[in-house]
């Protein structure tokens, strides 16, 4: 679940990127082999711990891009943390974009960029293929907007990272979003409906009453 709330200038996002100690849906690789995929608890806590002891900062993006780093680790307003259930991601983003795309209903879920560091294969015969994730490092998390869902639903994407050895994998999770609105402009129509409501009922009680 994505749990989006709209401020003025801001959205606030808090939800899970991805769970721990679950099985992936099928999916593939770059040569089209059908794997499941399961990434061991304690894998993204120590993953974070990397990076924060090498101040190598987790970039939050939109959609995978780069050039579109909305916030990370390094700011106060962001926490990604593993917990009981897997990474969890809570921000505060204040690009106008995004802010746009939340109050139009365009903000789909999540994903996250990594490169595995140690995984263990078990391969059953006749079956598909298993991954147990034990160590990665943590690229990136990105939020996805409505353009994106078709690319990544039930795939493995793998792009080169700056050092050619390195292949960052890419995980899409399929949520479901909720938004809640707290504008100003909410506050004022909702103070409006309970006015409207009172003088309903009001005018209800005087036509019983006549």
């Amino acid at each position: 679940m994505m749990k989006v709330e709209i401020r003025d200038d801001k959205v606030l996002i808090d939800g899970y990127v991805n769970a721990v100690e679950r099985d992936s849906k099928v999916l593939r690789d770059h040569k089209g082999t059908p794997f499941i995929e399961r990434i061991k608890a304690g894998c993204f806590k120590r993953a974070l711990s990397r990076a924060n002891n090498t101040r190598s900062y987790v970039k939050v993006l939109l959609n995978h891009n780069y050039d579109r780093e909305l916030t990370s680790t390094h700011d106060s307003t962001t926490k990604l943390f593993e917990d009981s259930i897997g990474l969890r991601c809570q921000c505060e983003i204040r690009d106008k974009e995004v802010v746009e795309d939340a109050k139009s209903g365009k903000l789909t879920g999540w994903s996250f960029g990594f490169i595995p560091i140690k995984q263990t294969r078990v391969a059953p015969e006749g079956s598909v293929e298993h991954r147990d994730v034990e160590e990665l490092e943590l690229r990136e998390v990105s939020i996805l907007d409505n353009t994106r869902i078709p690319a990544y639903d039930g795939t493995s994407i793998e792009t080169r990272s700056e050092s050619i050895d390195d292949v960052i994998e890419i995980r899409f999770s399929n949520d479901e979003t909720e938004v809640v609105d707290k504008t100003t402009k909410a506050k004022e129509e909702t103070f409006n409906n309970h006015e409207w409501e009172n003088r309903y009922l009001a005018t209800r009680a005087n036509l019983v009453s006549s």
